[in-house]
């Protein structure tokens, strides 16, 4: 019997070993998976809080842009680096020629561009006047201060004390 006995102790502790085995195999897989999914909500997230960003900067940009094209009859239509980038091409097009002209009164009034380091590039004195006209789009080429621009740059562009934000930089 004592070799029977032994025989079977033998036995119970090789199948406790494997049970053991097993229920650590579980309890690591059930650790991988719920990491991944965990990995997944977050990537989730990030990914709709960045949407949501987006969402908020179009809204606030169409809103601004409503405001300047009321207020001084101007869309803007782009921001582009052109000469190697040491200098700034503004292209505005014209849906008011009369509030459009208020736009040569002062510089100050003048769109200029503002980096996202808070460069402001415009106009050093005044601009010579032009008879706008609806639809046409007009430009006006600024300095780029120190390269403060760079090609797919998030700029501000301020026409009077209006800015409109988050506008992307061409090349």
């Amino acid at each position: 019997m004592d070799e029977h006995e032994a025989l079977l102790k033998q036995e119970e502790s090789s199948a406790r070993r494997k049970g053991l085995r097993r229920s650590g195999l579980r309890v690591t897989a059930v650790i991988i998976i719920l990491a991944l999914v965990g990995l997944g909500g977050y990537k989730g997230w990030q990914i709709y809080q960045e949407r949501t960003e987006q969402a908020r900067m179009a809204e606030i940009q169409a809103e601004a842009a409503a405001r300047i094209e009321d207020e001084w009859g101007i869309r803007i239509i782009h921001v582009a680096l052109v000469a190697e980038g040491g200098l700034l091409d503004l292209r505005y097009q014209v849906t008011d020629p009369d509030k459009a002209y208020d736009l040569f009164d002062a510089v100050e009034s003048i769109p200029r561009v503002i980096a996202a380091d808070g460069t402001e590039m415009g106009m050093n004195d005044d601009p010579h006047t032009h008879n706008l006209e609806f639809g046409y789009q007009y430009f006006f080429i600024l300095r780029n201060i120190g390269g403060s621009v760079k090609p797919g740059d998030l700029v501000t562009i301020a026409v009077g004390d209006l800015q409109l934000p988050f506008f992307p930089v061409t090349s």
